[in-house]
């Protein structure tokens, strides 16, 4: 509808489009050659490292299309947070906070991963979790 509208569709655009109301509980990630639903649930982060964006999982990681403020806007609603510049995280997916130096924290994720919430994402992770 959109292209006889006269839209293009890009997957190199820097705009996206969703419907009000609309609710995405999957997204697909690539791992190793072929392709594989992710239910929002099962992702403990998502982390970009210039143009690539690996999603983690317990078990997995997978390249996914998706920029990471994609992500963040399409699973705000459910418990995901930007805890840094590079990194968004499943709040279900915590094991641990640890304070660190200087207005920040170490998480410990379910996958044992340690990530670091960065002094300007401090005080909103703050709140977000309800310290």
């Amino acid at each position: 509808m959109l292209e006889q509208g006269g839209f293009i569709i890009s997957d190199e655009a820097d705009l996206v489009l969703k419907e009000l109301n609309s609710s995405i509980d999957i997204i697909v990630g690539k791992y190793h050659d072929r392709y594989e639903l992710i239910p929002y649930q099962a992702i403990v982060y998502v982390e970009s490292f210039g143009h690539d964006v690996i999603c983690h999982t317990l078990e997995k990681e997978y390249e996914i299309k998706e920029k990471l403020y994609e992500i963040e806007g399409l699973f705000e609603d459910k418990s995901f947070i930007r805890i840094n510049k590079s990194c968004i995280i499943n709040k279900w997916q915590i094991k641990e906070i640890r304070p660190s130096f200087n207005m920040k924290f170490i998480l410990i994720m379910k996958n044992h991963h340690k990530l670091e919430v960065t002094r300007s994402y401090y005080y909103k992770f703050k709140e977000f979790i309800g310290f």
